[in-house]
């Protein structure tokens, strides 16, 4: 018991006892247990208490142990995060403001997040963190609905938590936005600002892309207005894109309003109407889709569909911790909401 206690209440570089457990459970009026299930995310506890809890490891500056939590919890205290190939890519910038939310929300419960990516073979790599027990779980993103990751993951016994979807047959353990309702909203958006003449520029590659253009049309159709084959970029490079759009702005008949799929493409498409002449936000509008750090990149700055990747990633490590602790929980995904975040591009 001296040497447990002694793990918890460890002295600070200036030799002053740290705050332990204990203490914390006293401020809060509350059991150990009951800290320990704050902080491991447990259930059987009511948002007072846990607020209280909270209240007190801030006063205290509580730093629960790490080593020795993970001695004796058997655990590494370690997620791993999948990084697929194309999330390497330069013009990737999502994937950044997502990775820096999960490592955030991870060490709010004392975790930490091991990166890692694939060569060939991305099903090797989960092998190998399996067999030599490198993690406790895994988050994944990118779901292609019957992922073989998820797949593998589920065979094996192993938690894990998606940005994305699953198939079906698989545990709904996942967090994603309405790609559609949120495409939509941009045209909701930009109607209600008088426009009637749209165009939309996004990639054709993966099942968010195919939902936004979904939903791009679905809010025209709301309101009544058509748009030709003509008028809809879908670009595989942001070169080919750029020329895309100057072809589209050179017209005699050009729209008023370019929808994006992503903040980088919105980027390409204000630059291409700026080298043509065009005011932004005056003669052409134009959205983006993510509303991360390269929203703020633009002059002026985008409007954009806002992913709230802080609450995704929250949801994320919230969901795997709960599987690791609770086992396959069968309740359904989490559908996260979008919002407009306006800027002066339209």
């Amino acid at each position: 018991m001296a040497g447990k206690q002694a793990e918890d209440r460890e002295p600070t570089q200036a030799g002053k006892a740290r705050s332990d457990i204990n203490d914390v459970a006293r401020m809060a009026r509350v059991s150990r247990q009951t800290v320990s299930n704050v902080l491991n995310n447990r259930t059987g506890y009511s948002e007072e208490t846990r607020a209280r809890v909270l209240v007190a490891i801030e006063a205290l500056d509580y730093q629960p142990h790490r080593a020795a939590r993970s001695l004796r919890s058997q655990r590494t205290m370690q997620l791993g995060y999948h990084m697929p190939g194309e999330q390497l890519a330069a013009d990737n910038a999502f994937v950044l403001g997502f990775i820096q939310a999960l490592v955030r929300a991870a060490a709010d419960h004392g975790h930490h997040v091991l990166v890692f990516t694939d060569q060939g073979d991305e099903l090797e790599v989960f092998r190998e963190l399996v067999a030599i027990r490198g993690v406790d779980g895994f988050i994944l993103s990118g779901s292609r609905g019957d992922d073989p990751r998820a797949r593998y993951l589920h065979q094996a016994g192993v938690p894990f938590a998606l940005f994305g979807r699953t198939a079906p047959s698989l545990p709904q353990s996942w967090v994603d936005i309405d790609s559609v309702a949120g495409a939509s909203s941009a045209v909701d958006y930009l109607v209600g600002k008088g426009h009637e003449s749209f165009a939309y520029v996004g990639y054709d590659a993966k099942p968010w892309d195919v939902e936004r253009l979904e939903g791009f049309r679905k809010g025209l159709a709301d309101h009544g207005i058509r748009v030709g084959e003509r008028s809809i970029i879908l670009g595989d490079t942001l070169d080919a894109v750029h020329g895309d759009v100057l072809r589209l702005l050179g017209r005699k008949r050009r729209p008023t309003a370019i929808v994006s799929g992503s903040d980088v493409l919105a980027a390409v498409a204000v630059n291409a109407a700026k080298s043509l002449g065009l005011r932004i936000g005056q003669d052409v509008a134009v959205t983006g889709f993510d509303g991360g750090f390269v929203q703020q990149m633009t002059e002026p700055v985008l409007t954009s569909v806002r992913i709230p990747v802080d609450r995704i990633a929250a949801e994320l490590i919230a969901c795997c911790l709960r599987e690791i602790d609770e086992g396959t929980v069968q309740s359904a995904g989490i559908l996260i909401p979008t919002e407009i975040a306006p800027g002066g591009s339209a």
